[in-house]
């Protein structure tokens, strides 16, 4: 039988002292409009970026399909998150589950991506630009995007035809952790790749000097991934085990109250970071730095221009 805190008609979602709900649901919907900003700021960056610096290099199409995802977690998923924290609301939990299984495989599809195109960048730099194409990443992309699709679509149905828990929670994990321990045995292998060449950094052939130099080339960008990762798993992690746990706990009923505490933290961080991503671009990648700049000396000339003319339209 279903554990009732999943059920958002039974008593913990409608009558537990959830103290400081209003101080929390405060903290996520401003949460919620800085993820929102940060991440429109980036695809506004990549869209508008007036050297198209940004556009050449397929891989930042992927950072702007994550930033389009992180955006709607800004834009859907937090505020559905404070209307569930001040109303307990059964539709809220509904739809949270919905786009949150959505957004979930899609940030995981992408950093298998991210990954991916790290391990080729580095491992096998001369093959990169045949690999990873634009055509190749925009395909890539809508893939991701259908597969997610198809993952909310048919995860929902199961939730609606009252499908065991335990049986949702395994096809969760198929679709979050084997694609997850695919990303990290990527970065594993491009670190097993570069320890080997450094090594035998005096005495490299020429295939390991590209290889050498391809990291020193790439290295800004595949740190920030690999942060990026890392950021993913630790944010996921808890809230997933939690739910996986709760979800198979036909005991855990017993502490209603302190679950609902457990879920509403869990979730936030899970959703934190979609404020983050944004951040680690725009701190460690210097074309997106350069672009940032770049934009913020534009709105500022546009401002003097405006205000030059202005002024000569006053005075006239």
């Amino acid at each position: 039988m279903e554990n009732n805190f999943y059920n958002p008609s039974s008593r913990p979602w409608k009558e537990a002292n959830f103290d400081l709900k209003y101080f929390w649901a405060v903290v996520v919907a401003l949460t919620a409009i800085a993820t929102f900003l940060a991440n429109a700021i980036v695809i506004i960056a990549i869209w508008k970026d007036p050297n198209r610096n940004l556009q050449r290099k397929p891989s930042n199409l992927l950072i702007a399909s994550q930033a389009v995802a992180d955006f709607f977690v800004g834009l859907v998923q937090e505020p559905l998150c404070a209307w569930w924290i001040l109303t307990f609301s059964s539709t809220a939990v509904h739809m949270i589950e919905a786009v949150s299984s959505l957004f979930l495989v899609s940030s995981v599809f992408h950093v298998v991506a991210l990954s991916f195109d790290r391990y080729v960048a580095v491992a096998k730099p001369l093959q990169h630009n045949a690999i990873v194409t634009k055509k190749r990443v925009f395909l890539w992309i809508l893939i991701i995007w259908l597969s997610s699709c198809i993952y909310m679509s048919y995860r929902t149905v199961l939730r609606e035809l009252n499908y065991s828990i335990v049986l949702i929670n395994i096809i969760s994990g198929v679709h979050t952790v084997l694609p997850s321990i695919i990303s990290v045995l990527f970065y594993f292998r491009l670190y097993h790749v570069l320890r080997k060449y450094r090594k035998r950094a005096s005495n490299l052939d020429e295939s390991g000097r590209m290889v050498i130099n391809a990291y020193r080339r790439e290295r800004n960008m595949t740190k920030a991934m690999m942060v990026v990762m890392c950021l993913f798993l630790f944010c996921l992690t808890p809230w997933f085990v939690f739910y996986q746990v709760i979800g198979a706990c036909p005991t855990c009923e017993d502490h209603e109250s302190f679950e609902m505490y457990l879920f509403a933290i869990f979730y936030y961080i899970f959703c934190t970071k979609s404020l983050l991503n944004p951040f680690l671009y725009a701190w460690r990648l210097p074309k997106f730095k350069a672009v940032f700049k770049s934009m913020l000396k534009m709105r500022r000339s546009n401002h003097r221009i405006e205000a030059i003319h202005l002024s000569r339209t006053t005075v006239g």
